[in-house]
């Protein structure tokens, strides 16, 4: 007995992607708090309060007159006289007009330091507690370290969750290919295989039912495959049998031309001896079909070719009184299956005899085109409906009443346009003013 696989429910597999997500950006705040530590303790950067203590330290003891302060002074200060005159300062610009304002106007703010000389001049001390690079040159060109730092912990955030997102799509997007690959093999109808197994409970619950539409499918398919092997074993012995009752009509119309027959019946009985040998290859062709041959491409005279067309279907014209009015345009030869396309073009022909009244006419036309030839039938009957134009070269459609489909099989169109799709040709369907044209074009 199989081993029966583990699975996991979606749920935990996102539970985990968050528990993952969350120790990751842990370790990152774990690891800048030692990195953070580690600048401070080998001298590259000062702690928050360093810019208070270097305030305290230059106003101890109340001096008396201003000391500059040197460049690893932290604090902003600026150094005013009796009449507000700027006398030393290490900034400039809107930062001097800040401490400008703190002249003028007391402040409690307990970042903000105010000292008055001997000579009434007056200092203003402003600091921020935060990180700053000990560097001086650092701290003029780069933001406030501390700001640094959080831009670091932050884009250290992003790219935790960038990499596990990354990781979760490309986890799931792996499940997700299975789906993919059982319904590529279950479309080409490739069904002796095992499905595979996900992990994932959601995904293998689908997966399951994917197995039960593979198998309800392979055994619809193998009913399929009997039923048709032994629909094609039906047809081919009774194509078999058709031999016997064929020969005898053949041999039987044959003996009667040797007797005395007048004109007209002689007439009568060669056309049953022309229709017998052509359901002979009929029934070739149908014992071909079913035992997996199929007829050569051979080089065949055109004009041979549409005159063989016109001797067999004269007769079915002449029977149902319809004048077929034939003209042999064609030209020198092509490699075609002759008794395919003679089936298939004798089938336009009587299809368009038999919607045809008596008493009117039907055209047969063989030319030349450019670039090929082509064989037209044109008929005077009620035309093709709108449904037939696309759908009567379908196979089994007999939906046109126009065309007074009972009684047919909707093979004919359908088997025409199957051969000249064989001879890389084209079968076309339209109107004209006296009724349908069917238009068959050969490269």
């Amino acid at each position: 007995m199989a081993k029966k696989q583990r699975s996991v429910s979606l749920s935990f597999v996102l539970l985990r992607f968050a528990i993952v997500m969350l120790g990751g950006m842990l370790l990152c705040c774990l690891v800048w708090y030692c990195c953070f530590g580690w600048l401070q303790n080998t001298g590259v950067i000062y702690q928050g309060y360093v810019s208070n203590q270097q305030v305290e330290q230059l106003l101890a003891g109340e001096p008396k007159t201003f000391v500059s302060p040197g460049d690893d002074f932290l604090a902003e200060y600026a150094l005013f006289g009796q009449n507000g005159d700027v006398l030393a300062s290490n900034v400039d610009g809107q930062k001097l007009e800040v401490l400008a304002g703190f002249l003028q106007q007391d402040t409690d703010s307990i970042h903000v330091s105010r000292h008055t000389y001997a000579d009434d001049s007056t200092a203003i001390f402003h600091w921020y507690y935060r990180a700053e690079f000990v560097n001086p040159v650092l701290r003029g060109m780069l933001p406030p370290f501390e700001y640094l730092w959080l831009a670091t912990l932050g884009g250290a955030w992003v790219l935790c969750l960038l990499f596990n997102t990354l990781w979760l799509r490309r986890c799931l997007a792996t499940k997700l290919k299975l789906f993919g690959e059982v319904s590529e093999k279950i479309g080409a109808q490739e069904l002796d295989f095992a499905i595979p197994h996900a992990g994932i409970r959601e995904y293998d619950q689908a997966l399951g039912a994917m197995a039960h539409m593979k198998d309800a499918l392979y055994s619809s398919l193998s009913s399929q495959w009997a039923a048709q092997q032994e629909r094609e074993a039906e047809i081919a012995a009774l194509t078999h049998d058709l031999k016997t009752p064929l020969t005898l009509v053949g041999g039987n119309a044959e003996l009667l031309l040797d007797e005395e027959l007048s004109e007209n019946s002689r007439k009568m009985v060669a056309t049953i001896v022309a229709s017998n040998d052509r359901a002979k290859q009929y029934v070739a062709s149908l014992l071909e079909t079913s035992a997996g041959t199929d007829e050569t491409f051979e080089n065949t005279s055109l004009p041979a070719m549409f005159d063989e067309l016109c001797q067999r279907t004269i007769a079915i014209a002449e029977v149902k009184r319809i004048c077929l009015h034939t003209q042999n345009g064609l030209e020198g030869n092509a490699r075609i299956q002759k008794d395919h396309l003679l089936r298939a073009l004798g089938n336009v022909v009587q299809n368009a005899i038999e919607h045809t009244p008596t008493n009117k006419n039907v055209y047969l036309e063989g030319r030349m085109v450019d670039g090929g030839w082509q064989v037209a039938v044109c008929d005077e009957g009620p035309g093709f409906s709108k449904a037939a134009l696309h759908h009567a070269t379908e196979r089994l459609w007999r939906g046109d009443a126009a065309r007074g489909a009972d009684g047919h099989n909707g093979l004919g169109l359908w088997f025409a346009a199957r051969v000249a799709k064989t001879h890389a040709g084209q079968l076309e369907l339209r109107n004209c003013d006296s009724g349908g044209v069917v238009i068959i074009k050969f490269g």
